[in-house]
């Protein structure tokens, strides 16, 4: 009877335990609100700030983490800072004149986050994060090169991200990678 009370005892206590755990991971302390200052671009590419911009915005209200709100009302503020984006080339073949021509190519964006308390006046994270996508040089819909753009393991018509042309599903693929990172260290680590 001892035993089977202890077991009891014991399946409360863990059952108690797990009713505080959260999907949404920590946040830091008196943190609860966020303004979200206009993205600095100091490219020429300003299709990415336009997609980083819009897509940030709506995932944050969607996750409901933190209320989105203007400086004024904010506990924090986020500022995220487009430094490059770049065009290398991945993969060369050799075409009939035995020149190398450019098959592939990885566009390649690197974006600067700074998170602040207003409150305190300090800084809660300043990271720089290295996103990339693959597109090809054949100017066809990504939905039809054959390339696993996202390096999701989904190729083609399997992956529901991959359509349009070439280099603006890139920027797109590569802006959907770069909120998610930025969501992820808004949230983790706390």
């Amino acid at each position: 009877m001892i035993y089977k009370n202890r077991y009891i005892f014991y399946l409360i206590l863990l059952l108690n335990g797990c009713g505080f755990y959260s999907f949404k991971g920590s946040t830091p302390a008196g943190i609860s609100s966020i303004c979200l200052i206009p993205i600095t671009n100091n490219t020429s590419d300003f299709t990415l700030s336009n997609l980083i911009n819009e897509k940030l915005y709506d995932e944050l209200l969607n996750q409901n983490v933190y209320n989105v709100s203007d400086i004024y009302n904010s506990d924090s503020s986020l500022e995220i800072e487009i430094n490059s984006v770049e065009d290398n080339s991945n993969i060369y073949s050799a075409s009939d004149d035995s020149y190398e021509v450019v098959k592939q190519w990885k566009l390649q964006v690197a974006v600067k986050m700074s998170w602040y308390d207003i409150k305190s006046s300090q800084i809660i994270l300043d990271k720089k994060i290295l996103e990339w996508a693959l597109y090809d040089n054949s100017g066809l819909d990504v939905s039809i090169d054959g390339i696993d753009n996202d390096s999701d393991g989904l190729i083609d018509s399997e992956d529901s991200d991959e359509y349009g042309t070439s280099r603006e599903a890139a920027l797109r693929i590569t802006s959907d990678k770069l909120i998610n990172r930025i969501l992820n260290e808004l949230i983790s680590n706390w």
